[in-house]
């Protein structure tokens, strides 16, 4: 009947449209200016605290070509300025799947400074209708105001370009908290030689070193270049489920949490702990 009129119908296998995802959200400070909010569509600034919502499916549901597309299109992480995070979804759902506190809830939260904790812990309550939304951290280095959804009026462009040197050469100093210089140069280095690589490449490499595939072009670059020239982040020893992540604010590692199959739900860790080992990277394979 559907076809005589001209209509096409696409079945999904029943594992993928049964399973139901679980959630994440992760933080951080932007590594760039090129990412979007996907709230008000406006960029996000380098350094700015940004908050992430990221589905994920279990294994079995990911199985096979189709189920790989759909895992890897709902993986990618749907990044949102700090003050827009609450309009994403509603007060219900973030109760639903994120009623703990910030530092239990958020991956990447040890990865921030301790001076913007309460902020995105007030954040996370605000989300879930129990406070107002807070002002957004400021901007390290920036010396202004706190980051607020940007607006793009003309005024905002000239104050921008007719800055001060001082205060321009300060922004555009790339942060190096946890490397030393050499370290720098030898990321700055192994990003040239990987920048004619394609995203399937970038991501290939990164999964046969463990790491996370999913991200746009420049992130999967950042984190091939990183690991290529220091070695690849060690297991989380709390967990012993997924690498973990460094943060160059911080300087320290952090657990991203992991999925687990057998609950199917996200989990999220406090890994590696205060009284881990001292951590080590190991060799990147090519």
């Amino acid at each position: 009947r559907a076809r005589s009129l001209g209509l096409s119908i696409y079945f999904q296998p029943f594992s993928l449209l049964s399973a139901m995802p679980s959630f994440a959200i992760e933080v951080e400070y932007a590594k760039s200016n090129r990412a979007t909010c996907k709230h008000c569509k406006a960029k996000i600034d380098k350094d700015a605290v940004r908050l992430g919502i990221k589905a994920q499916l279990g294994e079995a549901a990911a199985e096979g070509e189709e189920g790989r597309q759909v895992s890897h299109a709902m993986e990618a992480v749907k990044w949102h300025h700090f003050g827009c995070l609450p309009r994403a979804r509603g007060p219900a759902w973030f109760k639903k799947h994120f009623p703990g506190a910030a530092s239990e809830a958020l991956a990447g939260f040890d990865g921030l400074r301790e001076a913007d904790h309460e902020a995105v812990d007030a954040l996370l309550r605000a989300c879930r209708g129990e406070g107002e939304v807070p002002d957004a951290p400021r901007v390290a280095g920036g010396g202004g105001d706190a980051e607020e959804t940007p607006s793009k009026t003309p005024s905002s462009r000239k104050r921008k370009a007719g800055g001060d040197a001082e205060s321009e050469s300060v922004t555009k100093t790339p942060k190096v908290v946890g490397f030393d210089t050499e370290q720098v140069a030898s990321i700055a280095a192994a990003k040239a030689m990987l920048a004619s690589k394609s995203v399937a490449v970038l991501g290939a490499l990164l999964a046969k070193n463990g790491l996370p595939k999913t991200g746009r072009k420049e992130e999967l670059l950042d984190r091939c270049a990183e690991s290529k020239a220091l070695g690849v982040p060690p297991t989380c020893t709390l967990c012993e489920k997924v690498k973990l992540r460094f943060s160059r604010d911080s300087g320290k590692f952090s657990c991203p949490g992991y999925f687990d199959s057998d609950d199917k739900v996200f989990k999220r860790c406090k890994g590696p702990g205060e009284g881990a080992c001292e951590l080590k990277r190991t060799p990147w394979q090519e």
